[in-house]
């Protein structure tokens, strides 16, 4: 017996479930209450994520004779990141349910649920499509989203 189809799509949710029983991954910082939208990497995701990482390193790095590896570290003299163009260039238009705690790049959700073009946008442009279409929380279903806002996307 086959399932319909609507019945067999694995969406998003279904997924992430999937991966937190089995113990591959569980929200981030879970037993003090959860960080939104973090995860953390249960035993199995941790071995998933070191065969990809080996199998990756083999494939590029010992498979070609003209790569060598290199370990750089991620926390950097700021000079580096402002160079590089990452400063200036990491900044994405932010809203946030202030039901559920989701946040959600605000030109994505304009573009997935409205149809609308939103890249270039200003965040009060975004803001304005987004009211006008009366846009809910694609979690929750409440329609409590922030205003949009650049936010850097950069560790300080």
């Amino acid at each position: 017996m086959t399932l319909p189809l609507t019945e067999r799509v694995a969406t998003m949710e279904k997924v992430a479930a999937l991966c937190k029983r089995r113990g591959f991954v569980f929200p981030g910082s879970d037993i003090y209450g959860g960080l939104a939208n973090t995860w953390d990497y249960g035993p199995l995701g941790a071995e998933l994520k070191r065969n990809v990482k080996d199998l990756w390193w083999r494939m590029f790095v010992h498979g070609r004779r003209d790569i060598v590896g290199l370990d750089g570290g991620i926390l950097m003299h700021p000079r580096v990141w402002e160079a590089s163009g990452h400063v200036e260039g990491f900044n994405d238009p932010l809203v946030d349910c202030r039901t559920c705690k989701s946040r959600f790049r605000a030109d994505h959700l304009i573009e997935e649920r409205l149809g609308q073009h939103a890249e270039g946008k200003s965040p009060a442009e975004m803001t304005a499509m987004m009211a006008a279409a009366s846009l809910k929380c694609p979690v929750c279903g409440n329609a409590t989203l922030t205003e949009a806002r650049q936010f850097n996307m950069m560790f300080r």
